[in-house]
């Protein structure tokens, strides 16, 4: 069976506020009144704002999974190269679609609620572990093809490129330029190519 309207808008509605104005300034108010549902109606489906919260995040993943990582970095009917500019492509695009900036939905979360919700806090590390291995995974191929230079750990580069990448958005929404994600990511591509 699947998911009601009722709580896919409820879902939808908290996701895109949970993100424009982050978690603890979103109010379950603000919520019903974006989607269009009685507070009943929210309570019957979520006992807490923190349950709804961790549901947006896991929805989120899955989306994030299914739309970027999937078909970029897993995706092994192409080569290393092509995996990774596809990934930046659509990490790219995301971004500049955004006005103003919002920055990352996940390092967003992060920064506001790790520090004092180990609930949020674990669903945010498991995520961003696969987030790495998915990368690594893309980079220890492309060492092993001859693509990408093979002096330094894949595990490190990846690690240096979420970093970078979680970074790089974060300049971009406060400073309201593409030009740290677009020069970092130019960086990235010829620092990794094989000599």
């Amino acid at each position: 069976m699947g998911i009601s309207r009722s709580k896919r808008r409820i879902i939808d509605s908290a996701q895109e506020l949970f993100h424009r104005q982050g978690f603890q300034q979103t109010s379950l108010d603000d919520i019903t009144k974006k989607c269009g549902v009685t507070r009943s109606n929210l309570y019957y489906h979520f006992n807490s704002k923190e349950e709804l919260g961790l549901e947006t995040l896991r929805e989120r993943i899955r989306q994030y999974e299914s739309e970027v990582l999937e078909p970029t970095l897993k995706n092994t009917s192409l080569t290393p190269t092509e995996r990774l500019s596809e990934f930046y492509k659509r990490v790219n695009s995301y971004h500049r679609s955004q006005t103003p900036p919002k920055g990352c939905p996940f390092g967003n979360l992060a920064t506001e609620m790790c520090g004092t919700n180990d609930n949020f806090r674990e669903a945010l590390s498991a995520f961003f572990e696969a987030w790495e291995a998915a990368i690594e995974g893309c980079i220890s191929e492309g060492i092993e093809s001859g693509e990408f230079r093979g002096d330094f750990s894949s595990r490190l580069l990846a690690q240096m490129i979420l970093s970078h990448l979680e970074g790089a958005v974060m300049m971009v929404k406060t400073y309201r330029t593409m030009e740290p994600l677009d020069s970092g990511t130019e960086m990235i591509m010829k620092l990794l190519k094989a000599a």
